[in-house]
């Protein structure tokens, strides 16, 4: 089964391929430095993301739409 993670690291080992045709030892380390932070980047992006979807969907299920809904409507219908 996939994961998200895991397939970061397969596209981030795939983007080192080309790499090893550079010659100098020093820049194909600093671009393999790019790659590697890049995978951590778009990781750290994806759980942070998670989390405040979690925090979201929590939070709704707590609120009281029907007080909102209420007093919405109470301002456009009015009483009688």
């Amino acid at each position: 089964m996939f994961e998200f993670k895991s397939i970061v690291d397969q596209v981030a080992q795939a983007s080192k391929q080309p790499l090893t045709l550079v010659e100098d030892k020093a820049v194909r380390n600093s671009l393999e430095a790019v790659v590697d932070a890049n995978a951590e980047f778009v990781k750290t992006i994806y759980e942070t993301s998670l989390e405040l979807s979690k925090q979201v969907v929590e939070k709704a299920k707590e609120y009281d739409y029907t007080k909102s809904l209420a007093e919405l409507a109470a301002k456009f219908v009015p009483a009688k």
